[in-house]
């Protein structure tokens, strides 16, 4: 899926799942990371779609000063939707097992925001991906080693597909959007802001 882009790509995060989407899900070399610092629970809109998208515009703004040189800055948000109710990262571990004990009768609806600005031009787009994911029952051992592990900690929903393979049940659509970074739309945007104005 590499394309050919005249200008580096910047990952505005420091997830390591976004990181393999872009490196080895579009091919793309990440020129360097940059960590976002922001206060996500200050941004709050009621529809999932447009609150990532805000999110992920709150992290360029953020991650702007800090690429001085001429780039593709990617950043994302992600926020997951079970029962009718928004999940961000559980707030501690008893909240991220609710979450989990959930999952087995109630499929988790990823949505992705993600906004690609050019430095060199200014421009940015931005768009929002949907993906949902079921389940199968998590045994309490399981649920139990995935939290001692921590990555589920620090995910929207409380889990990491990455990490539960033996318990995923059907997927509709693209695997990279439960990630946190869905890859036709990211490379839809890189297109876009990389091409002239």
């Amino acid at each position: 899926m590499a394309a050919t882009l005249r200008l580096p790509v910047v990952l505005g995060s420091s997830s390591k799942w976004r990181r393999a989407v872009v490196e080895e899900g579009l091919g793309l070399a990440i020129a360097r990371t940059v960590s976002p610092d922001i206060d996500e629970k200050a941004i709050r809109h009621p529809d999932p779609s447009e609150l990532v998208r805000l999110l992920a515009d709150a992290k360029a703004d953020a991650v702007l000063p800090q690429v001085p040189e001429e780039a593709l800055v990617i950043t994302s948000d992600q926020v997951i939707v079970c029962e009718g109710q928004v999940r961000e990262k559980p707030e501690d571990e008893a909240q991220c097992r609710e979450f989990l004990r959930s999952y087995a009768s109630h499929p988790a609806e990823a949505i992705v925001g993600v906004a690609v600005t050019n430095t060199k031009t200014g421009k940015r787009v931005s768009g929002v991906a949907k993906a949902v994911q079921h389940f199968k029952p998590l045994p309490e051992e399981a649920m139990d080693a995935l939290i001692r592990q921590g990555d589920v900690l620090w995910c929207a929903g409380g889990f990491a597909i990455e990490l539960m393979a033996d318990y995923l049940g059907p997927l509709e659509g693209e695997r990279e959007t439960i990630i946190g970074l869905p890859k036709t739309l990211t490379m839809d945007l890189l297109l876009q802001a990389d091409a002239d104005n």
